[in-house]
């Protein structure tokens, strides 16, 4: 059975190509700032470790053995890949490369994160991002199972091991073109949701959560004529006058400014949305912890 050694000291393996290279003790010692003792004692320690010698004298220089000759290449290839290492970790310290996996319910990671992701690249041209978008509770579990490093999702209150921070505050809004009977109010009463074709995300949303929420506790009953599995499908039937829309307040945004959309809120109605970042306890990836930063400032 071949014995298993323990590896060479990476600092024995740089005195050894040193000796090697200056061809005595004394002459390493010098370039190497070491004392001559402290020289020998590694090279004595590589030796021990690998069985054989590695130098014999010839006059007052040390000339490699033929262990030592077959040695030398792989002691070469070994310090330059710890040398490769060493740079590759201070280059991840200091956001030179690396990379970091984000996930976002869907309405951050297409109205609100493109933002922040541009200006993060900007600074850190050399980072590559992966943005996911999905629903909160797919993005939950992808966390916790180490396939993502920071998630900004929605109505999630604790996972082990994660620390969590407010992102974003949102709420739903009834939207309509400018055409329509409402376009020029400011907030509507809940009971008028029961007078017109409503527009709504499908059963199982959050944002239909949220509002089949707000709605019982006013009591009220509406039947949607349309269900979305998103927000830009809900804006483009409202555009085209099938119905009055509710979505997040974030989503309308650039049509309210353009003037093509209207946004109303509903009196007496809580709709508020929160967006956390979620982010591991323990810090493990420069690249996640500095996007953390922005996202958190």
């Amino acid at each position: 059975m071949i014995e298993r050694r323990p590896f060479p000291n990476p600092q024995a393996l740089r005195v050894f190509l040193c000796v090697v290279q200056e061809g005595s003790v004394g002459r390493a010692a010098l370039s190497l700032g070491m004392t001559q003792p402290g020289v020998s004692q590694h090279l004595r320690a590589l030796e021990t470790q690998i069985g054989r010698a590695l130098f014999h004298r010839q006059g007052r220089r040390l000339v490699l053995t033929k262990t030592g000759q077959d040695l030398l290449p792989e002691a070469r290839r070994a310090v330059q890949a710890l040398e490769e290492f060493v740079q590759a970790a201070q280059a991840l310290e200091r956001l030179e490369r690396g990379r970091v996996e984000i996930g976002a319910s869907t309405t951050m990671a297409v109205y609100v994160l493109p933002r922040y992701l541009t200006e993060f690249k900007r600074l850190y041209p050399d980072i590559r991002i992966k943005l996911e978008s999905g629903s909160s509770e797919r993005l939950t579990q992808r966390l916790m199972q180490g396939e993502i490093e920071l998630a900004v999702v929605e109505a999630v209150e604790h996972i082990e091991g994660f620390e969590r921070q407010l992102f974003y505050e949102d709420e739903l809004v009834v939207i309509v073109p400018p055409e329509h009977p409402w376009a020029r109010k400011e907030e509507i009463t809940p009971e008028h949701l029961a007078e017109v074709p409503l527009i709504v995300r499908e059963p199982g949303a959050m944002t239909f959560r949220v509002l089949g929420s707000a709605l019982e506790q006013a009591g009220l009953e509406v039947n949607p004529v349309f269900y979305t599995d998103n927000h830009e499908v809900t804006k483009r039937l409202v555009l085209e006058g099938a119905g009055v829309g509710i979505v997040s307040n974030v989503v309308v945004r650039p049509n309210v400014k353009v003037g093509n959309l209207r946004a109303l809120r509903i009196k007496g109605m809580e709709l508020r949305r929160l967006f956390w970042l979620f982010y591991p306890t323990e810090a493990g990836n420069p690249a996640a912890e500095a996007l953390r930063g922005m996202l958190a400032s």
